[in-house]
């Protein structure tokens, strides 16, 4: 099944923009079931006070982290919607942020900063929001990011783009960061010294069996062209070497300053999928209207089905969902939503819900689901398009959607228009639907071996702390006058020697979680 694009274990949380390495954007059986959709209730709103949110709502560990474009991100209660904490970041933030619970050093999120000329990744204690690192991705001037961080392995990987109006001469790349520490592992640039564009708009796609990162990449900006541009490319995780690309649009180059065009982009994020004979394939959606598939190995095409008229503001732009029957996605033009078949087969194509569609689909317990400019979230039956529920959101919405448990999470904002229009900020919201009780916090759990020992003999007592089975750092652990914190493994050591017998109480504890307790049972000699 795994080849087919089906979550991984962390189908409980929704941790990554794309949910999963494979950027499927498919929550499984997380999320409301049909049936519930048409009396779906609203479950709290919360509203920012600096901007409106145009990612997708991250979730693990009960915490939601979203950020807006008013350079401030919020972590949320997943239940109730309550503030646990907010940093102010010094620039927007346009792209999604990302959950690892296994960091080191403790559960982090790792926040994408469009800060014009120093686009940087800064990295927070997800239960606090602690700053732990801040790393600058590339200081070219009118660089920028709209893409989201992926980590795996102790690795951040993510891409830089120019601004959304591509006044730049700045080369797009693709950037390794230590999650430790925020150091550079690598960067591989997608336009050589001289060129410049060749964008990363989007978020990779990791083919974990492999090791093979996947992106999209967008037009020159100006003369001359590139090898790279518009294409899908695959590259080593571990070194950053281009392993090979297809590119779908050659001699592309558009900027403010060049509208030549046509700008045919890859700018949503690509999928990863089994085609119908069980070939591995990665797939993405064009600017140009086209939906590319090609074979992971070889970047060679399979398949390409076109869904509607390209241009700078057509094709599909808001990135696309796979459930391992069908992909689906937003034609911007006519603000439809389709879906293709494994084998690229149109099977169907809706258009009532008017504007432009840039927002990414979501796919949750058999609903598709997209946001849409009129201000609602729209509900679908997968097989056919069908709308099964329109759901208020109060204004429009751009914003993705994520499923945990029983609720959908929904990003409420449309951000700024390209410079240089006015770039005022605007209300945004997260907002919740259906029932939130499965996306709260893992309780705190201690054990300890030995748990019975005797009196005045020094013993070694081993401590392990974890939340949801994973071993949790940064515990302290407390046992008479003993003190310790647990490290990356969840596992501390206290050495003590009991004066009494009876039973003691080691207690365990860090901040946002409830203190627990483990006991140790001292016998007489």
């Amino acid at each position: 099944m795994a080849a087919l694009g089906v979550p991984s274990a962390a189908a409980a949380d929704w941790p990554i923009y794309g949910h999963d390495l494979q950027n499927t954007r498919n929550a499984g059986s997380a999320g409301p079931p049909a049936s519930a959709l048409p009396s779906l209730r609203r479950i709290w709103t919360f509203n920012s006070p600096t901007g409106d949110f145009t990612g997708t709502p991250v979730e693990a560990d009960g915490v939601l982290v979203a950020g807006d474009q008013g350079g401030f991100v919020y972590g949320l209660d997943a239940v109730t919607g309550k503030v646990l904490w907010s940093k102010a970041v010094d620039a927007p933030v346009n792209g999604t942020a990302a959950i690892d619970t296994d960091a080191p050093g403790g559960p982090t999120t790792y926040v994408p900063v469009a800060k014009p000329g120093a686009p940087h990744v800064v990295a927070l204690a997800l239960g606090s929001g602690v700053q732990r690192w801040d790393a600058i991705l590339t200081d070219q001037p009118d660089s920028s990011m709209f893409g989201s961080p992926v980590p795996w392995k102790g690795t951040i990987y993510v891409g830089t783009s120019g601004p959304n109006n591509d006044d730049s001469k700045a080369r797009g790349s693709v950037v390794a960061l230590d999650e430790a520490d925020g150091r550079m592992r690598w960067q591989t640039f997608t336009a050589p010294p001289g060129a410049d564009g060749v964008a990363v708009w989007s978020t990779p796609a990791i083919d974990a069996t492999t090791g093979r990162l996947y992106v999209g990449t967008g037009n020159n900006y100006h003369a001359p062209t590139t090898d790279l541009e518009d294409s899908i490319v695959s590259l080593d995780s571990g070194t950053g070497r281009v392993l090979g690309h297809f590119q779908a649009t050659a001699n592309d180059s558009f900027a403010a300053d060049n509208p030549a065009g046509p700008d045919y982009d890859f700018g949503a994020s690509p999928n990863l999928f089994a085609g119908p004979d069980g070939r591995p394939l990665v797939g993405e959606g064009q600017k140009s209207g086209t939906y590319w598939a090609l074979d992971r190995a070889t970047m060679e095409p399979g398949w390409n089905t076109s869904i509607g008229p390209g241009g700078p503001l057509g094709g599909i732009l808001g990135s696309t969902a796979s459930d391992g029957v069908r992909i689906y996605g937003g034609d911007t033009f006519d603000g439809g939503v389709f879906a293709l078949g494994r084998d690229g087969a149109p099977q169907w194509h809706s258009s009532e819900t008017g504007g432009l569609h840039l927002g990414a689909a979501t796919v949750a317990n058999g609903v598709l689901y997209t946001t849409d400019p009129s201000g609602s979230l729209n509900a679908r039956d997968p097989a056919t398009g069908a709308v099964i529920a329109k759901l208020p959101l109060g204004q429009p919405s751009l914003g993705g959607v994520s499923a945990v448990g029983g609720a959908l999470f929904v990003a409420v904002g449309t951000g700024p228009l390209p410079a240089p229009a006015p770039q005022a900020d605007q209300p945004g919201s997260i907002v919740a639907f259906g029932d939130t009780a499965g996306a709260a916090r893992a309780p705190l759990r201690l054990t300890v071996k030995p748990h019975r020992v005797r009196v005045r003999r020094r013993v070694r007592l081993r401590f392990l702390a974890t939340q949801g089975g994973r071993p949790l750092p940064g515990v302290k652990v407390h046992i008479g006058p003993r003190r310790a914190r647990t490290g990356a493994d969840g596992r501390a050591t206290v050495r003590l020697r009991f004066s009494r017998p009876g039973m003691h109480m080691a207690r365990a504890g860090r901040i946002g979680l409830d203190t627990v307790h483990a006991r140790i049972e001292v016998i007489g000699t």
